[in-house]
């Protein structure tokens, strides 16, 4: 069995089978100096890395003008006990290490690793030649946190340099501090030895000529756009115009895992259709070195002529702000990059800021909290493409639990709904899904629905909440520059003028009925929700003759459907003639599970609970 860490810390006690656990003294702390690298006198000395106090990671590039043998002088830290088997990485990690890559592939050429290292756990060393070819490279180390390890104790801390350790709180911090040790401790200890941590590189005073030195890291020259040194929680939307088909590469760090999927990823859409052009997901990614969370994308891709939005997302942790783990052998490039292929089709590709989201907003139903029903409507004078943007919750699978759906207010059918197999990951927690896509609605009138669980909602997140949170809902959106305003119209299904008789938002142990007149033959539509199950219904419809008292229409749970939420909760939508004459129509419920006094999930269209006929035209 694995277990995973916590992304900051965590701490793990074996009871002895006495009964009693056994304080060791792994736990005792260290204040032991380290010692500095020691550089040969007759060496040039080609990068010195040190002191990681203040700074997480730190970088230098170096050029070499012909082959060259480079002497390296590395002291980290890190732990191999069997403990490694609790982590996220198969492997042991060094929580202090350096590495050299090339500044132009930006491909990894030396690591400082646990085997080609030795000494204790926070002392860990490297004493070495390494021969590299002629060329430009990168020399980095990072020291991101402390990892203590021993026969009864596991204790892993993340480093944040934007808080105080002091004021830092940790899981199993109380069971620390009744054996006299805390994060307070810790840290301290941590930053004793991240004050001699580091890395130097070297040649021999005859190669000094060959080495020159740059700000690293190297400018990505080839790119037309980057975003780079991205942070915790970022939200990136930029337009992308191409004039032509065009090859581009996309180059991209972010962070994911096989099981749970993309954490820090992009994606291109189409303007036109909101069709998913790329994704970097986990198969299409490979490892980035350091934590086995570091993914890297690297290919290219053809753009059709036409509008594109580039998107990239971060979650609350492991970005270039903190690392709670090993960085990626390319740090400073956390994020993504865009390249054409051919220098020439520079000019045939632009990326600008984009248009707000809610350009043209329809229909608003955002920030919507736990068990929680909204509906609006809306009037479509003409044919329309429309685009709907919708934010919810749907877990393995599980039907959404937080979804919406669009109705035709006449005939109450479904248009448009939140289903499953549309659903791409929003962000966050795996079970944040959206939709992004555009269709096309005839004239008519429409209600827009959003409803919630008892979880897990805007502001009441009991995970990682989505990338873009403010929108958790449905909006419903015109498309394009041409779509004209005056075309859409605001509706209210009071003012429907085609509804004959009504009985609607009933409650428990109800007896209702409506008297409503025929002037000539008329096909109606009857629309009703209630309460069936086992072939009965409980809370039921049906529309008698008033003068004999024959039932002409009567709702059967045979004719029924499933109306969402619970599976007791029924609908029908059904169209009859009726001849010129009085009726009734009658709507009975039992003692529970009502409008507004559901005992179970209530149905989707709760508000319609009950029995509608509609002049059908």
């Amino acid at each position: 069995m694995k277990f995973l860490l916590p992304k900051s810390s965590a701490v793990f006690f074996s009871a002895l089978a006495l009964g009693f656990i056994a304080v060791p003294q792994s736990v005792v702390r260290v204040s032991l100096p380290l010692e500095a690298a020691v550089v040969s006198p007759w060496d040039h000395v080609v990068a010195d890395l040190r002191d990681f106090r203040d700074q997480e990671v730190r970088v230098a590039g170096f050029r070499l003008s012909k082959d060259a043998t480079v002497r390296i002088n590395a002291y980290g830290g890190g732990d191999r006990s069997s403990w490694r088997g609790f982590t996220e990485d198969e492997e042991p990690q060094l929580y202090a290490a350096g590495w050299i890559i090339d500044a132009e592939s930006r491909d990894v050429v030396w690591e400082m690793t646990f085997q080609n290292s030795s000494g204790r756990a926070d002392r860990r060393t490297f004493d070495g030649d390494v021969r590299l070819s002629r060329g430009a490279y990168e020399v980095y180390f990072s020291a991101h946190g402390y990892d203590h390890r021993g026969s009864f104790s596991n204790f892993s801390m993340n480093i944040d340099r934007r808080k105080s350790g002091r004021n830092s709180s940790n899981f199993g911090e109380g069971i620390l501090k009744m054996f006299g040790v805390g994060s307070e401790d810790w840290y301290e200890d941590f930053m004793q030895m991240a004050k001699e941590w580091g890395i130097t590189l070297s040649v021999p005073d005859g190669d000094a000529g060959s080495v020159t030195n740059f700000e690293a890291p190297l400018p990505n020259r080839r790119a037309v756009f980057m975003a780079y040194n991205l942070g915790d929680k970022e939200y990136l939307r930029k337009s992308i115009t191409v004039t032509k088909d065009v090859a581009i590469e996309i180059d991209a760090l972010g962070e994911g895992r096989r099981n749970d999927g993309m954490f820090d990823y992009g994606w291109i859409v189409r303007s036109d259709t909101r069709q998913r052009v790329w994704v970097m997901d986990f198969r299409s990614t490979e490892y980035a070195g350091g934590a086995t969370k570091n993914r890297r994308y690297k290919d290219e891709l053809t753009l059709a002529r036409g509008s594109y939005e580039l998107l990239y997302v971060t979650d609350d942790s492991h970005s270039s702000e903190d690392w709670n783990s090993k960085p990626p052998f390319d740090p400073f490039r956390y994020g993504i990059a865009v390249s054409v292929r051919n220098e020439s089709d520079r000019n045939t590709i632009t990326i600008s800021e984009p248009e707000p989201i809610d350009k043209n907003v329809i229909v608003s139903l955002v920030k919507v909290r736990d068990n929680d029903y909204l509906s609006m409507g809306f009037s479509l004078k003409r044919e329309s493409m429309i685009r709907v943007y919708a934010i919810g919750e749907q877990v393995d699978r599980d039907d959404p639990a937080d979804y919406g759906w669009i109705v035709n207010a006449k005939t109450r059918e479904r248009v448009w709904t939140m289903e499953r197999r549309r659903l791409e990951h929003a962000g966050g927690a795996q079970k944040n899904k959206m939709v992004d896509e555009i269709i096309t609605l005839p004239a008519g009138n429409y209600i827009v629905n959003y409803q919630t669980d008892g979880s897990h909602a805007y502001n009441e997140w009991n995970s990682d909440p989505p990338y873009d949170e403010e929108h958790w809902g449905i909006t419903v959106m015109g498309v394009g520059d041409r779509f004209e305003a005056g075309s859409v119209e605001k509706f209210a299904e009071e003012a429907e003028t085609d509804i004959i008789s009504q009985i609607i938002k009933v409650g428990d142990s109800d007896k209702i009925r409506r008297r409503f007149t025929i002037s000539q033959p008329t096909t109606v539509r009857v629309y009703a929700l209630g309460e069936g199950q086992d072939r009965t219904m409980y809370d039921w419809g049906w529309i008698e003759d008033a003068k004999t008292g024959r039932i002409v229409w009567e709702m059967t749970y045979r004719m029924t459907e499933h109306a969402g939420g619970a599976r007791k909760n029924r609908m029908v939508s059904q169209t009859v003639t009726l001849q010129s004459g009085e009726y009734e129509l009658h709507y009975e419920s039992d003692g529970s599970h009502s409008f507004n006094d559901w005992n179970d999930d209530p149905p989707e269209d709760r508000t319609h609970w009950g029995i509608t006929v509609y002049r059908e035209k």
